[in-house]
């Protein structure tokens, strides 16, 4: 398996993106479930015990000592719905979840894939096809800030059609602080895969509605990440390092290191619609240049940074709407502690790197 890449709910990408601190400057959501269906709403219509998702779960576990935590019923026009057992096992109590989804499509990459491993460098995730579908396998601690503690399987099945069912397991709450070290939970890989795959999900799928696929029409971000990260790399100066690509749709990163740690750089892409009061009030106190851009700049402790870790950030609004914003840490990854005390790319340079005009080009590039 390779390292970490993730996702979150499809509604709320987006904003969320742009109207939190950190978040925004990683351009990241905090994907905490393989995939959208993780934060998946909860149908509360009772059609009958055969609707029930917890049943069918419980029917393909096929194992004793099986507590009915929950049952959620798919009701008419819920796009998702979620129900979640205990498991009694030798290394104490487990919680399994399943979420059955129907996502907007096209698909996006960002909730169909691994964890970005700029946001969870803990996390141990690959894709593969089953069934004609991707199945994103991983592996993250319950509490990142904890990475040795107890772990969470996932297995999410997307089909191209919007379909998806995640299945989950990790310690229950009551037993988390009791985890024992090595694999530890009971389900393996391989079962949490055939319990994803299994055809008995069919008909609560066909039951959920379909999402308004839409987007936001005052803002997109849905430049490619190897548009951003090739691009990144190349305005970068020509005597650093560069490695470890990766990235979501608007959002790029690469490692960077000139021979005295590795720093971590970013690069957010956006397009809003010119006078849209959300982004006119995140800029209200910025500088605003002769051609009428508008620009901030800082450093801060990220708060979601590891132990000495700082974030040096610049955020760009050019006239027609369009945003970038780069920032770069003193450390490979969020989470992990720093690597130096000063930055690899100085904050003037960037400023230049961020002012770039190439970046209207990736705004404008079609998703892939």
């Amino acid at each position: 398996m390779r390292s970490p890449r993730r996702s979150t709910s499809a509604g709320a990408v987006l904003l969320t993106l742009l109207l939190s601190g950190a978040a925004t400057a990683c351009g990241g959501p905090d994907q905490k479930g393989a995939t959208a269906a993780t934060a998946a709403t909860t149908a509360t219509a009772d059609p009958g015990p055969r609707h029930e998702l917890a049943y069918n779960l419980e029917k393909l576990l096929a194992r004793e000592g099986v507590t009915r935590a929950t049952k959620t019923p798919v009701s008419q026009g819920a796009s998702s719905a979620v129900a979640a057992l205990e498991l009694k096992s030798g290394t104490g109590d487990v919680r399994v979840q399943v979420v059955v989804s129907r996502l907007p499509v096209p698909v996006s990459p960002l909730y169909s894939g691994c964890p970005d491993s700029a946001l969870h460098p803990y996390s141990t995730c690959a894709v593969r096809k089953h069934r004609g579908a991707d199945l994103a396998l991983d592996r993250s601690p319950v509490d990142e800030s904890a990475p040795g503690g107890a772990q969470r399987w996932t297995a999410a099945l997307t089909f191209a059609d919007g379909r998806q069912v995640v299945v989950t397991e990790a310690p229950a709450d009551r037993t988390r602080g009791r985890a024992v070290t090595g694999r530890g939970l009971p389900l393996t890989s391989r079962e949490l895969t055939d319990i994803a795959g299994s055809p008995t999900w069919d008909p609560f799928l066909a039951a959920l509605s379909r999402p308004d696929g839409r987007p936001d029409p005052r803002v997109n971000q849905t430049a490619p990440a190897r548009r951003i990260t090739e691009t990144l790399t190349g305005l970068l100066p020509g005597a650093l390092k560069v490695a470890d690509r990766g990235g979501q749709l608007g959002y790029g990163h690469v490692t960077v290191d000139d021979g005295r740690g590795k720093c971590l750089v970013a690069v957010t892409v956006q397009r809003w619609k010119p006078g849209d009061s959300t982004i006119e009030d995140l800029f209200s106190a910025a500088a605003r240049l002769p051609d009428g851009t508008r620009i901030t700049t800082g450093r801060s402790a990220p708060k979601n940074g590891g132990k000495g870790v700082v974030e040096w950030r610049v955020d760009l609004l050019g006239r027609d709407g369009l945003r970038v914003v780069v920032s770069e840490l003193n450390a490979s990854a969020y989470l992990l502690p720093a690597t130096r005390t000063t930055p690899a790319v100085s904050l003037d340079r960037l400023t230049d790197l961020v002012r770039g005009s190439a970046w209207r080009e990736v705004a404008g590039a079609a998703p892939s």
